[in-house]
């Protein structure tokens, strides 16, 4: 027997009240890129009951995942990230309402945001030309979103801050995404942000090359303070 939506947000219905409880179930979050700081994020929005959940990516799990993304087991290697994404939101609320979208965004098909319309938009994507163009969209479209910086060669998820991107400092991504949008006169204060100042450790694999080591601590943070950036926001409407 599956127990009713109540009975699954007892506790948090406890904290937040009924209304604003009810009002988190009436928002649609869009989370792209299901992968270690996209599946916390996930996650998070789906235990504290957002009611239609978008959840995007091309991508499947590998072994090398299996380290850092919750939603990366031995079960899933080989399948699709957004379809492993969604069963584990039904699994989790059964009410909720999951579009899966297999695709890789790109400059040229963000379209399919305002096709959504969904009420928020988390970035947890690493192409940093697809970022780009997605925070140009979302600023220029007037969409509420919150984008995460570089996890990766992190240890310290004490030093994680949120901040909009005009106001970050100390992480490289960051930084190169600010040069990317004031060139294309973006309002960097629309594009709010979770990161890292900490420096980054170099990392090689056996034969000497350089590999973005990652640890599952920063990434979970990181997807937390995401949702949780997403859930103040609903909680002002």
């Amino acid at each position: 027997m599956i127990p009713s939506l109540d009975e699954r947000l007892t506790r948090t219905i406890a904290l937040l009240g009924k209304e604003k409880a009810q009002r988190v179930f009436n928002t649609s979050v869009m989370i792209i890129g299901c992968g270690a700081v996209g599946g916390y994020a996930l996650e998070m929005v789906a235990r504290l009951g957002f009611r239609k959940i978008f959840v995007v990516d091309f991508d499947t799990f590998e072994p090398s995942n299996l380290n850092r993304q919750i939603l990366a087991t031995t079960q899933t290697i080989g399948l699709k990230k957004c379809l492993v994404a969604k069963e584990r939101v039904l699994s989790i609320n059964p009410d909720a309402e999951v579009v899966a979208l297999d695709m890789k965004v790109a400059p040229d098909n963000l379209s399919f945001i305002l096709q959504e319309q969904p009420d928020f938009v988390i970035d947890a994507i690493d192409d940093v030309m697809a970022k780009a163009a997605l925070l140009a969209f979302l600023a220029e479209h007037g969409i509420l979103m919150v984008s995460s910086m570089g996890a990766a060669l992190k240890t310290k998820p004490e030093l994680l801050k949120s901040a909009t991107l005009d106001k970050t400092e100390g992480c490289h991504l960051a930084k190169k995404l600010r040069e990317m949008l004031r060139k294309q006169q973006v309002d960097l204060k629309k594009i709010n942000c979770v990161y890292s100042s900490e420096s980054v450790k170099i990392c090689k694999d056996e034969n000497g090359q350089n590999i973005l080591g990652s640890l599952p601590i920063v990434p979970a943070v990181m997807g937390t303070m995401l949702a949780s950036f997403v859930l103040q926001k609903t909680l002002e409407k």
